[in-house]
């Protein structure tokens, strides 16, 4: 292939579907294809669920491009980990559009034996992250795809466990998560489920892997479900429901015990803002923000991030306790990275030291964000003396700008670090199993966690889409770090993953955990305190002490 091709360049791939007819993909390094875009679900309006769409709009289905993606809030952006020219394989692909009916996509990566040949291999779906708010699977950083499954499909096949990668799109922000006593009886009137659009948008989505996969080569009854954040928290929910269409779950940085479902109370008053801001003349307050222009919608700031809903049907509760009364019988294998912090000292203005946040300020904010994670049904719990003296935050609970690293890693942990330890103790005889992912991020162009394992940084090495701009000092532990998370990721979608599960109930060793780190490297410990050490474990037992677990 020819160097930075555009999709008019690049081979075409003319595939027939049994059931959807002619797609038109893409052909990547000679042996994989392609496909982008293609129409999962419908909307028929906004605040209504989504439908299962089991028909291409043309025929032949044109998939060489990106699909459009969700109107979001856009004042957030990506972290610009790299820039420079594409590889000598990139391809040129158009800047995804914003469609609020037409944003339900997904994208298909896999070989053309698995696509040409009889047997069927396990799928691999992966959703995006953005705190429910941002993001898509077919975002770009200095033009490349950062979700792009060609390399994950590439080194699938030649470890010899190819695989089917699929990336999907869903409603974010008020368009996926808003919800209030009204919306609810307005879903009802419709005979729908209430609220929680964009995850009842990707159940959708794995609604139609299960019905289509199975001629693009992918085993339905084999899908391993991954995602990073609020990915990973999505991934948790789907594990969840009833008729879950996954057999596996990787949650990377991101849980429902991190990014939590909300009473209706919660979200009335993000709603009864909105109309106030927007439907001033309006008797009906769903028609009226109904008819608000997408753009001025989701431009609309708020503090923190959506969060999906407790509608008591689909979402029953949030916290610990009430995941423990429902445990999923879906294989969950669950961690996160080292320094997760590098978001929350984002989030509470570190990066930013010539304006400060006020105390006030950073006080509302952790207990917004705490009271928006499971740990405990009362948030005062998590700034008891026990947890303050172990993070040696003593006294400065009214002051959290005079240790704002110390609170950053505090908070980190009790949204990120410890809820997957937390998950392992609550589901006795599930197969749970967890890592700590090491591996450090190369990419100077984020500032904050250059050289660290920083937020869900794991996601960039799985997919690996740009491996030629390490700089070449860093290059062998990255490339080394890639391999084993792709290795035992490729494992764990067989079902071949040899470790042991997270034993529960051992509230005193919390293990074992599994280290991944650079140059690949990977280890076993049977305890919390071995795989961190002693100060750290002796501050997330503190944590889940409070937590009502030990």
């Amino acid at each position: 292939m020819a160097s930075n091709q555009v999709p008019g360049e690049v081979p075409r791939y003319s595939f027939k579907h049994a059931g959807l007819g002619e797609i038109q993909g893409i052909v990547r390094g000679g042996d994989f294809v392609q496909f982008r875009g293609i129409p999962f679900a419908d909307i028929p309006a906004r605040f209504r669920q989504s439908s299962l769409r089991t028909t291409l709009p043309q025929q032949p289905f044109d998939a060489s491009q990106p699909g459009p993606t969700c109107p979001q809030l856009t004042s957030q952006t990506f972290p610009s980990f790299w820039g420079g020219p594409l590889a000598d394989d990139g391809i040129i692909l158009d800047k995804p559009k914003a469609d609020e009916f037409g944003c339900l996509n997904l994208n298909i990566t896999a070989s053309r034996d698995v696509l040409e040949g009889h047997d069927k291999v396990p799928v691999l779906v992966f959703i995006h992250g953005g705190g429910f708010t941002v993001g898509s699977s077919s975002l770009q950083v200095a033009d490349r795809e950062i979700y792009d499954g060609i390399r994950l499909a590439q080194r699938s096949v030649y470890l010899g466990r190819p695989i089917v990668v699929v990336s999907i799109n869903y409603r974010l922000g008020p368009l996926g998560f808003l919800a209030s006593t009204e919306l609810e009886a307005f879903n009802k009137h419709h005979g729908e489920a209430v609220g929680n659009y964009g995850l009842h948008d990707q159940r959708q989505a794995l609604e139609w892997v299960s019905q289509f996969i199975g001629d693009f080569g992918g085993d339905a009854q084999n899908v391993t479900i991954q995602g990073g954040s609020a990915g990973g928290a999505s991934c948790h929910f789907q594990a969840q429901f009833r008729d879950a269409k996954m057999k596996r779950a990787i949650l990377s940085s991101g849980t429902v015990l991190a990014l939590g479902a909300m009473p209706i109370d919660y979200h009335q008053d993000r709603f009864n803002n909105l109309v106030s801001k927007f439907c001033l003349d309006s008797q009906d307050a769903v028609e009226g923000l109904s008819s608000v222009q997408v753009e001025e919608l989701v431009d609309y700031p708020i503090a923190g991030f959506y969060y999906p809903v407790i509608e008591n049907e689909w979402i029953k509760g949030r916290t610990a306790t009430a995941l423990q009364k429902k445990p999923t019988s879906v294989e969950l294998l669950i961690g996160s990275c080292a320094f997760e912090q590098d978001l929350t000292l984002s989030m509470m203005g570190a990066l930013d030291p010539a304006n400060p946040r006020s105390d006030k300020a950073l006080r509302d904010l952790m207990r917004e964000v705490l009271t928006t994670a499971g740990l405990t049904s009362n948030v005062e719990d998590l700034f008891s003396p026990s947890i303050l003296d172990a993070y040696n935050l003593s006294g400065t609970l009214e002051t959290p700008s005079k240790n704002l690293v110390g609170w950053a890693e505090l908070v980190a942990d009790l949204v990120f670090r410890i809820p997957p330890y937390l998950i392992g103790l609550k589901n006795p005889g599930a197969n749970v199993y967890l890592y700590d992912f090491q591996a450090e991020n190369p990419f100077p162009g984020w500032e904050i966690g250059y050289r660290k394992s920083n937020h869900a940084i794991s996601d960039i090495f799985l997919f690996n889409a740009a491996e030629d701009l390490v700089v070449e000092k860093h290059r062998a532990e990255y490339v080394g770090a890639v391999h084993q998370l792709q290795k035992d990721w490729l494992q764990f979608c067989y079902g071949e993953l040899n470790w042991e599960p997270f034993r529960a109930g051992d509230e005193e060793r919390l293990g074992p955990v599994y280290t991944l780190a650079n140059h690949g490297k990977s280890n076993k410990y049977d305890s919390l305190e071995a795989a961190l050490g002693e100060t750290v474990a002796n501050k997330w037992k503190a944590v889940l002490k409070a937590a009502e677990t030990l």
